[in-house]
């Protein structure tokens, strides 16, 4: 397949781009910022708010895999966040309509369900939970996660597109999660109110990309959005205790034994099958 990727030098797009390109597809690359890709990879440097860089784009493809966006409300201003995640999203996606890219997969994030970054202390209504919880916004990040999937959604109305997109929690690599764990472990107060604020949830960047080629291998239609985490947590604790300790709020409505997620993902394996891979070592 000739796949188009945005975003492709972050920490989730690189490795999406090695993926690809050890799995025989033809990948076209794009970030405003270089990026030390395999010979194999077409890569050209540009912002996607720019209507002109959008044009010079080939769109000519398969799949479009849009991951380009500023990271979180704290690397920018509000504004500057909602232009950027929005009109760059609305602009790849637009394009893509129009040259008739029969898929979409683009990246959501878990805190569309406002717990990640609000100023005040948030908890889930309920858990585990699924794709129908309720979205709360207090940054412009999360509010420009939820317009991107309403984006999707239009574009799949007026077109045959499909778009796929996914609710990522913390994407990264196991080293940063076992670090995560040994400072809860040690009581650091600031690692235990992060990890609380984020639910303990967690995606190796290996499953991450897997979880993509598997879209990929199966295709979609329509416009649907999924919760894609690891099943357990990074959690130094039983998610019952953890929830009790920080989220005494949260009605338990589900089994969570040990150390189960408390993101329900099951709508995502119903669809795609795929099961993370790459989880923590217990021992």
């Amino acid at each position: 397949m000739k796949v188009l990727i945005t975003g492709a030098a972050g920490l989730i797009g690189s490795e999406i781009v090695k993926s690809l390109v050890d799995a025989g597809h033809d990948v076209i690359a794009t970030d405003r910022v270089e990026i030390d890709a395999s010979p194999a990879v077409s890569f050209t440097k540009g912002d996607l708010t720019s209507p002109d860089f959008i044009a010079r784009l080939d769109f000519a493809c398969d799949a479009v895999i849009h991951l380009g966006s500023v990271p979180g409300p704290l690397h920018d201003t509000d504004a500057n966040v909602l232009q950027n995640n929005v009109m760059g999203t609305y602009q790849v996606f637009a394009a893509a309509v129009a040259k008739k890219v029969p898929l979409v997969i683009y990246a959501s994030s878990l805190s569309i369900y406002g717990t990640a970054w609000s100023g005040p202390w948030t908890s889930p209504e309920y858990a585990p939970f699924d794709e129908n919880h309720a979205l709360h916004h207090y940054e412009s990040y999360a509010l420009s996660k939820e317009v991107n999937e309403r984006s999707a959604d239009m574009w799949a109305n007026r077109s045959e597109t499909a778009f796929v997109g996914l609710r990522f929690p913390h994407t990264n690599t196991a080293e940063v999660f076992y670090e995560f764990r040994r400072k809860m472990e040690e009581g650091d107060q600031e690692t235990l109110k992060t990890g609380a604020k984020i639910l303990w949830c967690y995606l190796d960047l290996r499953d991450a990309a897997n979880g993509i080629l598997e879209i990929l291998s199966k295709g979609a239609q329509g416009s649907a959005t999924y919760n894609f985490a690891a099943p357990d947590t990074f959690a130094h604790k039983p998610t019952l205790d953890m929830l009790a300790e920080y989220h005494p709020t949260t009605e338990v409505v589900g089994h969570l034994p040990g150390y189960t997620s408390i993101f329900d993902c099951s709508q995502w394996l119903e669809d795609f099958g795929y099961k993370p891979q790459y989880l923590l070592d217990r021992g």
